[in-house]
């Protein structure tokens, strides 16, 4: 039987049929996600005791995969209560601090009965020491901060809000007038969503001063620990410099000869730290919406940080821009997102199994900004197309309100 709790996550449910599959489950996602509680959480679900849980931050349990000893690594395990002639449960955290960590989940799964619960904060160590030993083995899940529906049960609010870009949902017959009443019982909510990020931690503290403190301390682990352990790069200050200049153009389309001007880095060196950056998951950039791979490729991407808290911490941005970046971290988990540039720029086309949706972000929307996405949706083709507004406009309600964005 499912075993839930109040702070439950939506992608635990999928997660839940994996509890006795054959191939390692690997959570991945932003450190302080929510990764850690996960991996318990899967572990929490398996009746057997014949399990044990890992922490390679430690460095105790570090040593014991610096070297692909089997038979030893076996050992230690039985020491410790695993019975290796039955099925086993092994957990382990952080698993990007191990190089050998791939070899020995490979042999455990191929020469016992082990299913392996693993989590790590990149997918730039997935890609590059994880992949090819992992092959056929291993299914990876990305857990992102909360989203607004988890956010408000965080909170304690029994509130649902319903499914949207469903099959049955069209975004252009949704005003704000009929959902007035969710609007004066969430803006608060939704408010503090766009201004603090969905992280768990930061998300159940109560002071403000305590949730800037959090997400700083988030920030300086991520530069302190991933940065430090996942790359080779020379000056950790050059980093950051780039990360200011990047959260400065939240919302913005990037130019690498630009940023290689202003941080005074190499061009290549502003690209391999720009992909670093959106595989451990403090970015992520939006393509250009086209079936042409070569105009895909030229066109320069859109930028959005992975939590807008996050993003917040390394510049002044505008209301506008945060609400942005929170609605790109909304739409992120419905299907896939691009952006349109041809005369004129729509900021999402979302691509659902069902449908394609222009949405554009106003944080006060008016008829104009409709007229103008009814005529850049109509040159990309798109019928089904919408303003997404966070404050409520007087003497205008043709938009969906982007507290109703679960």
């Amino acid at each position: 039987m499912l075993k839930t709790t109040l702070n439950h996550r939506f992608l635990w449910d999928r997660l839940s049929t994996e509890i006795d599959t054959r191939e390692a489950t690997v959570i991945t996602g932003p450190r302080q996600a929510g990764k850690s509680t996960t991996l318990q959480w899967m572990l929490d679900q398996v009746e057997s005791d014949n399990k044990i849980s890992l922490d390679l931050t430690l460095e105790s349990t570090r040593q014991l995969f610096e070297n692909f000893d089997a038979k030893g690594i076996i050992h230690y395990l039985g020491q410790v209560g695993i019975d290796f002639s039955s099925r086993a449960y092994i957990a382990i955290d952080e698993i990007q601090y191990s190089k050998e960590l791939p070899f020995v989940v490979k042999y455990l799964i191929d020469h016992h009965q082990v299913k392996f619960f693993l989590s790590g904060s990149s997918s730039y160590y997935l890609k590059n020491q994880f992949s090819e030993s992992m092959a056929g083995r291993k299914l990876i899940f990305e857990l992102y901060p909360l989203s607004f529906q988890e956010f408000l049960n965080f909170k304690g609010q029994n509130y649902r809000l319903d499914p949207l870009f469903t099959k049955d949902y069209e975004v252009s017959k949704s005003s704000f007038s009929q959902n007035a009443h969710s609007y004066h019982t969430l803006k608060a909510y939704y408010d503090e969503f766009i201004e603090y990020g969905g992280f768990p931690r930061v998300v159940l503290e109560p002071n403000i001063d305590r949730k800037k403190a959090l997400l700083a301390e988030i920030f300086t682990s991520y530069i302190d620990l991933d940065v430090e352990h996942l790359s080779d790069f020379r000056s950790k200050a050059d980093l950051r410099n780039l990360i200011r200049v990047l959260a400065a153009r939240t919302g913005s389309r990037i130019n690498i000869n630009d940023l290689s001007i202003i941080t005074g880095l190499s061009q290549s060196t502003t690209r391999t730290y720009i992909d670093f950056l959106e595989k451990t998951y403090l970015i992520r950039l939006l393509p250009v919406s086209s079936s042409n791979q070569d105009v895909i490729t030229r066109k320069q991407p859109k930028l959005y940080f992975i939590d807008t808290g996050i993003a917040s911490q390394n510049a002044d941005l505008s209301g506008g821009a945060k609400f942005e970046n929170t609605l790109c971290h909304q739409l992120q988990r419905y299907g896939q997102l691009s952006y349109f540039d041809n005369r004129g720029e729509i900021d999402f086309i979302l691509t659902t199994d069902q449908a394609t949706y222009a949405l554009e972000a106003k944080e006060s929307p008016t008829p104009k900004d409709k007229k103008e996405l009814s005529t850049r949706a109509d040159r990309l083709g798109v019928p089904d197309y919408n303003l997404i507004g966070r404050n409520h406009v007087a003497k205008y309600d043709n938009y969906l309100w982007g507290g109703l964005i679960p």
